[in-house]
């Protein structure tokens, strides 16, 4: 059987004709290795570098553990070192360094090897690394070796002009000029080394296409010419992801790796399988950071496209209201660019007599409170103003701590310019209906009369649901008006201080005498007594309990309750009928706003009941509310201010 050899790029015993023999376990392979002092990515094959011969699997073991024996008789510095004396003649190695210092030491030993042998070397470096190396030389002894001709030291920016063109080493200058060098330092001389910063300057520069392009020349000249070559690169220049394409290249090109001194310094074995467990470790923690910051980025390109492209003027701004993003529909909507914004006090697309309303905006927002839908009136740059309405929310940082806000604002200009108009026409036909409904109702009346004296019951009969018809048409005129003016600001209110739970019941049995259907019962009647407007506080009463018997059609009664809590009076008025889903319990007292599903499509109506009743309530500084679960019914409730003293309000 032939012996085997270890090839260490493999990580596998394989025979010397390259035919695949036993596979080794990778952490196995490494262990060894290090015990034996050799670093666990060096590219060496055992039969060259250490020994000159082949090694059977036996007699590699064996080499291995007469290593570890004599490094435990009392040599403990396991440092990686490299003997310069048995670097081979068309070795291409390069060394990753994090200190001036750590590749000095290497340049020195390198370049101090070859001038000792009487070899010919060539320094092609940056002007602080030669006078650097050339003092160590000196202070080795090689003063006269490095005046004479063995040995070129020349600038390595200015070798790089002598080649580079467009940005690209020309390949026929490159030959020409090293070529020059080396037939200067090598006649008669068995051996050249060069030592080249050339891709490191290019890397430096960004040229990093350049940079592996001259790795690439540099070998294949070594294939032509015989020369041994150093090349070094400083490690922080490989930070990030970005690079590690290039990283990989660079270290395909050559046939040693040497890695930074914080690992070639590390002493012991153990030290070492640590470092190469730890760098593992996070080698395996930067994959998936790497992955989530892609996922991350993607997801932050996507909102960024979302919110360039939105309609909505889309800005975030600091606690103190510093703008920090302003997207394009801002620069439309406000007609200041974002470089003018940027930086600036948010007050700037805020009118004056309205900045108060940014005091009140950070104040919530430092709370962690959302705005939703406030609607207001900001300044563009030409000094005209545009009704907007505003949903902002706080940013926070990881932490959770809240660092700014986000504000979006859409323009409502179209939107309250045809809710004028709405409001006008409403008016305008309400009081244009109201006359002629009052004359027919009238005249009905008058037949009405007639038809009885006649004793015309079938006519009294028409004539009554006509009536009722009339009654329904007048009512609705009368709270498109209410509306207008509720809109208008011009809904007349005639307050003074009277008992809530004598008006309660008085419209209890008012409405309960126009009802056949259900039983209206007041469960509690607790006496209460509040300021107000009677009339407008029994058009809310009236506008709940007919609402209670309308959505309830397959019960039969609905309960009232009229109860002092603490410092306000509340009246409840409990239904069992459809409910209203969670979803539309707060917008049922938007005006004009009815609920859009299937089922409710039976029950008519413009909905601007529940929004007279909300704004009346608002108008005696109260609340109103809702509790309700789909399909078990409603109740709605409304509090107002107990009047305890009368006097004040005489």
């Amino acid at each position: 059987m032939k012996s085997p050899f270890l090839f260490l790029p493999l990580w596998e015993f394989i025979d010397y004709d390259g035919a695949p023999l036993k596979k080794v376990p990778l952490f196995r392979v490494q262990t060894e290795m290090v015990k034996a002092g050799m670093h666990p990515f060096d590219r060496v094959q055992f039969n060259s570098s250490y020994c000159s011969r082949c090694l059977s699997s036996v007699e590699m073991l064996y080499y291995l553990q007469k290593r570890i024996a004599q490094e435990s008789r009392g040599n403990n510095n396991m440092a990686i070192t490299l003997d310069w004396r048995e670097m081979s003649e068309s070795q291409h190695f390069v060394q990753f360094y994090e200190t001036d210092a750590f590749l000095l030491d290497s340049l020195s030993e390198y370049i101090g090897t070859g001038l000792k042998a009487g070899g010919g070397c060539i320094v092609l470096a940056t002007k602080p690394h030669r006078e650097s190396l050339e003092e160590r030389l000196k202070g080795d002894g090689l003063e006269v070796a490095i005046a004479g001709d063995q040995y070129v030291s020349s600038d390595a920016g200015v070798v790089l002009s002598l080649f580079m063109v467009d940005g690209s080493p020309e390949p026929e200058l490159f030959t020409e000029v090293v070529r020059s060098m080396i037939a200067q330092v090598g006649e008669g001389r068995r051996h050249v080394r060069i030592f080249g910063e050339l891709v490191a300057l290019l890397w430096a520069d960004g040229n990093r296409a350049a940079a592996i392009r001259l790795e690439e020349l540099w070998d294949g000249l070594g294939k032509t010419r015989s020369f041994s070559l150093f090349c070094t690169y400083p490690i922080h220049g490989f930070g990030g992801e970005l690079y590690e394409a290039e990283f990989t290249k660079i270290c395909q090109r050559h046939s040693r790796v040497i890695p930074a001194e914080s690992y070639s310094a590390l002493a012991s074995p153990d030290e070492r399988l640590r470092a190469i467990t730890l760098l593992q470790q996070k080698a395996s923690s930067l994959e998936a950071e790497i992955t989530e910051r892609k996922r991350t980025e993607d997801e932050q390109y996507r909102l960024a496209a979302i919110v360039e492209s939105s309609y909505d003027a889309i800005v975030s701004k600091t606690l103190d209201g510093m703008i920090t993003s302003w997207n394009s529909a801002s620069e439309r909507m406000f007609g200041y660019t974002a470089q003018e914004a940027i930086g600036q006090h948010i007050t700037l697309i805020i009118p004056p007599e309205l900045r108060q309303e940014e005091e009140e905006i950070i104040q919530k927002l430092r709370q962690g409170i959302r705005i939703q839908h406030f609607e207001t009136v900001r300044r563009r740059k030409d000094g005209t103003n545009v009704d907007v309405s505003l949903s902002i929310s706080p940013i926070k940082d990881s932490a959770g701590n809240i660092t700014g806000a986000a504000k979006i604002a859409r323009d409502i200009t179209e939107r309250l310019e045809i809710e004028r108009r709405k409001d006008e026409f409403i008016s305008m036909a309400s009081h244009e209906l109201k006359t002629p409904v009052t004359s027919i109702k009238g005249f009905t009346q008058l037949l009405r009369r007639r038809f009885q004296q006649r004793d015309d019951q079938e006519s009294i009969r028409f004539l009554a649901r006509m009536d009722v018809q009339l009654n329904k048409l007048t009512q609705l005129i009368r709270d498109l008006l209410d509306v207008s003016k509720m809109q208008a600001g011009q809904l007349a209110y005639r307050e003074e201080p009277f008992e809530l739970d004598v008006l309660v019941q008085e419209t209890v049995e008012n409405v309960q005498g126009t009802t056949q259907t259900h039983r209206l019962i007041l469960e509690k009647l607790e006496s209460v007594r509040v300021f107000g407007d009677r009339d407008r506080l029994g058009q809310v009463l009236i506008n709940l309990l007919t609402n209670a018997i309308k959505y309830s059609p397959q019960a039969d009664k609905v309960l009232v309750q009229v109860v002092a809590e603490g410092t306000q009076a509340v009246v409840r008025v409990q239904d069992f009928g459809v409910g209203i889903a969670e979803a539309y319990q707060t917008k049922i007292f938007e005006r004009f706003y009815q609920i859009s599903e299937p089922e409710m499509k039976a029950y008519s109506g413009l909905g601007i009941g529940l929004y007279i009743v909300s704004e009346i309530i608002k108008r005696h500084e109260g609340r109103i509310w809702v509790e309700s679960r789909k399909g078990t019914g409603s109740t709605f409730s409304f509090g107002l201010s107990l009047l305890e003293d009368t006097s004040a309000m005489a």
